[in-house]
């Protein structure tokens, strides 16, 4: 059965609040308070904070799909349907903001001054 659009958007305050507390906290440009038509590009990731948004809604569509209502924890208790989606977003943005702000895959921090960059110098070249 596919998550209805309903289903869905019910999680949207929740993605908002992953977005305030995730991604502003680790980019100092981001911002939540901007125009919906605005887009905020999150250092030199290539992603913005629709891009994010956009993510984090699909992340919402595959826990509901994920989700079973008749699982048993060892304890012998059941999972609530918000406990279960809290989870998997937590666990998604935590992955996500470690791909991110991980230097040596590119992200994050310029490791080279851009006048440098543009004059086509590298680290210890004087050519």
């Amino acid at each position: 059965m596919e998550p209805a659009y309903s289903n869905v958007m019910k999680y949207y305050p929740l993605v908002k609040a992953f977005m305030r507390d995730s991604v502003v906290r680790n980019f100092n440009e981001t911002n939540t308070k901007l125009a919906k038509d605005e887009e905020m590009m999150l250092g030199n990731t290539g992603m913005s904070m629709k891009d994010i948004e956009q993510y984090l809604l699909m992340e919402v569509v595959v826990a509901l799909k994920k989700y079973n209502p008749n699982y048993i924890t060892k304890e012998g208790k059941s999972v609530q349907e918000m406990s279960f989606v809290h989870t998997h977003l937590s666990n998604r943005i935590g992955s996500l903001m470690k791909r991110l702000t991980k230097t040596r895959n590119g992200y994050g921090f310029w490791k080279v001054n851009v006048d440098e960059l543009l004059a086509g110098k590298r680290n210890g070249d004087e050519s």
